[in-house]
């Protein structure tokens, strides 16, 4: 992927950041729903390939936490947990409902399976280190480190 601008172009919605022992994440969206859709992709896309996965099974997900930086750390981290337990990993993220203390969402993916999905890299939970999220000029950005 291109990196992108700073502030990140319209077109583009997650990047990677170089960090020490960890792996940092920007990701943009338009809209704050667009936002942690596309937190979700971008975690995905760090555990394996996103465009191998199907569209099989669909998982409804609730989370709270007590503002809008900790729903986007919870967020992440119930993702991890649907992988972990269940092998789950979603390709597309659709969120239904957000507010600053609870997001509901629907994640369409698939079950693991080593023969057709390469595991990339094994990531342990998304941390409150640098967590940042804003709206620069009408488009939102969160910043989200990762402990590998």
């Amino acid at each position: 992927m291109k990196a992108a601008a700073a502030g990140g172009s319209r077109k583009t919605k997650y990047r990677q950041l170089a960090h020490t022992a960890d792996l940092g994440l920007r990701i943009w969206g338009a809209t704050r729903e667009e936002l942690f859709e596309n937190a979700g992709a971008a975690l995905t896309a760090v555990l394996t390939d996103r465009r191998r996965l199907r569209r099989e099974k669909t998982m409804e997900i609730l989370v709270e936490a007590p503002d809008l930086e900790a729903l986007l750390v919870a967020w992440l981290n119930h993702l991890l947990y649907l992988y972990d337990v269940d092998a789950f990993l979603g390709r597309e993220f659709q969120v239904l409902d957000l507010s600053p203390q609870r997001l509901a969402a629907r994640a369409r993916g698939e079950t693991y399976d080593p023969a057709r999905h390469v595991a990339q890299t094994a990531v342990k939970a998304a941390t409150y280190h640098h967590l940042e999220i804003a709206n620069h000029h009408g488009r939102w950005q969160a910043t989200v480190i990762l402990d590998l």
